[in-house]
């Protein structure tokens, strides 16, 4: 739950991306912003069975502590894509619709993004395609975006604050449903409590097994 950018396309030319990815480090340096290299080959099966023998180049830039990554990696095609290993192994679930929330940033990480998508598309990517939750990017409007971040900010402290009254209907409908079956405790004798509401966490990715131990560069042979 928060305001995000979602961005997606393939690039008319794929030669064109040692130089977007050189600019967009640039952009990195000059903002002090943290940023991995990925150059993966991607063996096994997708969640659906298909086999799949592709790569996976470009850039992760952590823009700020409590900003989603930003992806910039392409597929062989040139193709925005990041493979995410499943639990079985050389199984990945391949998405081509990527995304950052950046609810729990300051407003000008929101921007400085837009930015860097601008950058690109202009000079190397006229098929980059961005959807911004908080408007930004299609208005430039920066009082609509504070505005619609201030809103969801909002609505966020309400449900925080709800979900910790344990006597409030909603956490009490959630802590119904949570509650396991082999709970032999009778309803009206079990502790009533409020849940834990955590804002701004961050789910991290395992690297595939097979590549665990080895660097980041695993380019065809």
């Amino acid at each position: 739950m928060g305001i995000t950018i979602h961005y997606s396309g393939k690039l008319d030319d794929p030669r064109v991306l040692p130089q977007l990815l050189a600019e967009a480090r640039h952009f990195c340096f000059q903002r002090r912003w943290r940023y991995l290299d990925v150059d993966d080959r991607i063996i096994g099966k997708l969640d659906d069975e298909t086999p799949v023998d592709d790569v996976m180049r470009g850039i992760i830039i952590q823009p700020h502590p409590q900003s989603e990554s930003v992806f910039l990696t392409f597929n062989q095609d040139g193709e925005l894509c990041f493979y995410i290993p499943q639990a079985a192994p050389g199984h990945f679930w391949r998405n081509t619709s990527l995304f950052t929330k950046t609810q729990f940033a300051p407003l000008d990480v929101h921007v400085s993004i837009c930015e860097l998508f601008t950058l690109i598309r202009d000079k190397y990517f006229p098929g980059l395609q961005v959807v911004d939750e908080g408007e930004y990017w299609e208005t430039r409007d920066l009082a609509r975006l504070a505005e619609n971040f201030e809103t969801l900010n909002t609505l966020i402290n309400k449900i925080a604050d709800a979900l910790q009254d344990p006597e409030h209907p909603i956490t009490r409908e959630l802590q119904n449903v949570l509650d396991t079956e082999a709970d032999d405790t009778p309803q009206d004798k079990r502790e009533k409590k409020g849940l834990r509401f955590e804002r701004g966490a961050k789910i991290r990715l395992p690297d595939p097994l097979w590549k665990r131990g080895h660097g980041r560069s695993a380019g065809r042979n």
